[in-house]
């Protein structure tokens, strides 16, 4: 019997496990990959210096897990004739070499690894979960026990797809909230920035999403591009092959590696645990729905998940009350913002290439103030007014409309995150409300 059962090795799983093991907690961490590939992952590689002061481990080290430094980020207009410059530092990593770090302190704390074991099923009993079943690569089943199971698999979310439909944590994921996303990691002749990290907006190139060139090194870059999954939208490898590889141009040396996956892009989803379980990471949809970026909220959500695991084993309560703190707890570090900022998701997905070149042209936004929004989650009144003068000079009362509609669904949806229901009773009526709020947004923007 374990304390712990932790479903993925990656970078939330990994240092989840590391955390509670180090707290003296049994725990187990099951790997569908061999331990030599834990830590290989395709994504941006990229999170900013200011979540490891809060974490409390180490920021990564250039040659060994960081292959870059960032000063911030450079956002484009479609025409790439403006752009906004957000600064802040960040890293952008070398992420098996993070990910292995990450893994040995888990190991080195005591934590029990089985790689190359692939969940099968969640072990229930008396409406909770009491474990998993995983079968091992070329070998037989075997059960997991635990008093907490953790589900930090991924967007797969291999245990809470596999809960019965009745349980509030079961939710389903919908497509429009997931972006396909298509990366290489390509040696290039030289970067456009090697200071800041770029993102490209182009609602034609990358309908609901974006594309990206983040330096690694002087001659090495991340490059790739994210589109929602909607009816009609391209595929992000055709997009990137047709439309993107020309861009580079000549200064295309050759590909390193290439892959794709699936992101949530939206709010976290509405209840994170269970009597005996708790979702993290992208398996709860923690990932930024503006810019994607993953590694460090799902970070946080590991967080939430070890101090509310510590304090039910201090009380001996792994029930879904036991449990229930884990919202409050990752909603004050990330989840009100992330559902505020999706409420901008949907503005931004409306927008066409004109709008958000209007947008740039007229200086509607500062750097400054898209540093905010990204950090708070809010569009401030400052924006709005501006706004409204530029567009009433020409006549465009309907994007000055949806401005100002924005800002009050993102503060309401704010709002209604902090007011999280304090116990499971209170649940129901609080996800009627977030339902007709978010239909609401939906029925603005769509």
């Amino acid at each position: 019997m374990y304390d712990v059962v932790i479903v993925g090795a990656g970078t939330s799983g990994a240092y989840t496990a590391y955390r509670l093991a180090k707290a003296g907690l049994k725990t187990a961490i099951i790997e569908m990959k061999p331990r030599e590939k834990i830590g290989e992952k395709v994504c941006g590689d990229a999170i900013g210096e200011h979540y490891f002061e809060t974490l409390e481990i180490d920021p990564p080290k250039l040659g060994v897990d960081a292959e870059g430094i960032f000063e911030g980020v450079k956002v484009y207009s479609p025409s790439k004739k403006y752009f906004l410059t957000v600064r802040g530092k960040g890293y952008a990593l070398n992420r098996k070499n993070f990910g292995q770090r990450l893994l040995k302190m888990a190991l080195d704390s005591g934590a029990e690894l089985y790689d190359k074991h692939t969940v099968v099923a969640p072990l229930i009993k008396e409406n909770a979960v009491k474990g998993v079943k995983a079968r091992e690569l070329g070998k037989g089943v075997r059960e997991f026990n635990a008093k907490v199971v953790i589900d930090a698999s991924g967007s797969g979310a291999v245990v809470r797809t596999k809960l019965p439909r009745e349980w509030w944590v079961s939710y389903k994921v919908p497509k429009e909230d997931i972006v396909m996303a298509y990366r290489e990691i390509v040696e290039v002749t030289e970067n456009p920035d090697e200071k800041y990290a770029i993102i490209y907006l182009d609602t034609e190139l990358a309908p609901g999403g974006y594309w990206w060139w983040f330096p690694k090194s002087p001659n090495i870059a991340n490059i790739g591009i994210g589109v929602q999954i909607k009816p009609g939208n391209p595929n992000p490898r055709i997009q990137y092959e047709k439309r993107i590889r020309p861009i580079i141009g000549k200064r295309y040396v050759k590909t390193l590696h290439a892959g794709g996956g699936l992101v949530p892009t939206r709010r976290m989803i509405p209840c994170m645990v269970w009597n005996g379980f708790i979702a993290i990471g992208d398996a709860a949809c923690t990932a930024n729905p503006i810019h994607g970026g993953g590694i460090g909220s799902s970070l946080l959500s590991g967080l939430a998940a070890i101090q509310t695991i510590l304090e039910a084993t201090e009380k001996g309560d792994y029930s879904i009350r036991g449990l229930w703190k884990h919202h409050h707890r990752y909603i004050e570090f990330y989840g009100a913002k992330q559902a505020s900022l999706d409420v901008l998701r949907y503005l931004l997905q409306k927008f066409s290439n004109d709008d958000l070149e209007y947008v740039f042209e007229k200086s509607i936004i500062s750097g400054d103030e898209l540093y905010d929004m990204g950090t708070y989650g809010r569009l401030t009144s400052k924006v709005v007014s501006r706004a409204r003068v530029a567009l009433k000079l020409l006549s465009r009362p309907s994007m000055l409309k949806m401005l100002k509609d924005t800002k009050d669904l993102m503060d309401e949806a704010k709002e209604l995150y902090r007011k999280y229901p304090e116990n499971p009773d209170d649940y129901p009526a609080w996800r009627e409300r977030e339902k007709e709020l978010y239909k609401r947004v939906r029925e603005r923007f769509l």
